[in-house]
Order: C-alpha cells, then structure tokens, then sequence
C-alpha cells in the first residue's frame, strides 16, 4: 500500500467515525486499542492490525473494500478477490500470517478427516 492510499484509507475512516459523532479516544476504547495507537492509524503513520482493521470495519459499518479502495459501488468497480487479499496481507506481520496459514490448515484437516 502506498503512503498515499494509506493517506485516503486514514480519511475515510476519520470522516465515517466523525460522522458517527465518536472522538478519537471512544472509538479507540471501542476497538479495545489504546488512543496513541488509533491516532497513528487515522493519521496514517501506521497500518491497522487485520483484527484492528476488521473491528474498525464492524464498529463503523462499512465494508473493508470502501475503508481500503474507497470503492462504493457494490455492484461497479468491485476490488477483486486477489486485490481484497493482497490489501490484507500487507496489514499482517509475519507471525500473524504464519498463524492463520495454522489455523487454515487445521480447519482442511478437519474438513478432509469429514469426508
């Protein structure tokens, strides 16, 4: 992600939580994040967690795709599959991947041990 794409992700989480008329440190305590860490997010010095990026979506009811791309039309210029995932990973340090690569699969093995 470029510093500028990371710029306008920054704005419109800013704008949205503006919007939901929370300030910086309510919703900070609503992501269960401390307020120096959320300024660092909104203020793109630093990129969200995936968890803290996924929460931040939830809490302020707007897709990932939008927060990320900026894209709002559902049904126009969608990012694809592999955007939407590339865009992920780039918020994930290298023990959170190798986590989720664990987790996934273990979830195949259980699915393959169904069969």
């Amino acid at each position: 992600m470029t510093k500028e794409e990371q710029k306008a992700m920054a704005n419109r989480i800013k704008k949205r939580r503006k919007s939901l008329n929370f300030t910086q440190e309510q919703f900070a305590e609503l992501l269960g994040i401390s307020a120096s860490s959320y300024t660092r997010i909104e203020n793109a010095f630093q990129n969200p967690a995936l968890n803290t990026l996924i929460n931040i979506s939830k809490n302020l009811k707007i897709s990932i795709d939008y927060m990320i791309f900026g894209n709002e039309d559902i049904h126009g210029n969608v990012a694809t599959d592999t955007e939407v995932f590339e865009a992920l990973v780039d918020f994930s340090d290298m023990e959170k991947l190798k986590h989720a690569a664990e987790v996934l699969d273990k979830f195949i093995k259980i699915k393959e041990n169904k069969k």
